[in-house]
């Protein structure tokens, strides 16, 4: 079994990395995270609850007052557990760098 993560946890990781980013960017009302998600607000603060059980983010205020500000700790943790980034190096670049390597 492959370590690699199924399309749908990428998706999963995607939509939680999206919540984090714009609360932190200030949309931290369930209002403005339903517009990044592009769904209503009910799924929003299902997602948002996930999250606040995870230890990603908190709630702050009641009822309308409601704001969320993420926890960075937390959110440094997860990223470093979750997140590879991966990028092809540059084809003569490489040849380059291998051709040193030989002398």
């Amino acid at each position: 079994m492959s370590d690699e993560p199924s399309s749908r946890e990428n998706k999963k990781i995607v939509r939680d990395l999206k919540i984090i980013t714009a609360i932190s960017l200030g949309q931290n009302r369930n209002k403005d995270l339903a517009k990044v998600l592009d769904t209503d607000k009910s799924f929003a603060s299902k997602k948002v609850k996930e999250l606040e059980e995870q230890g990603l983010i908190r709630k702050e205020g009641e009822g309308k007052e409601v704001r969320y500000e993420i926890n960075k700790f937390n959110v440094m943790r997860f990223l470093q557990s979750r997140v590879v980034i991966k990028w092809k190096q540059n084809e003569n670049q490489e040849t380059s760098e291998n051709r040193e390597d030989l002398k």
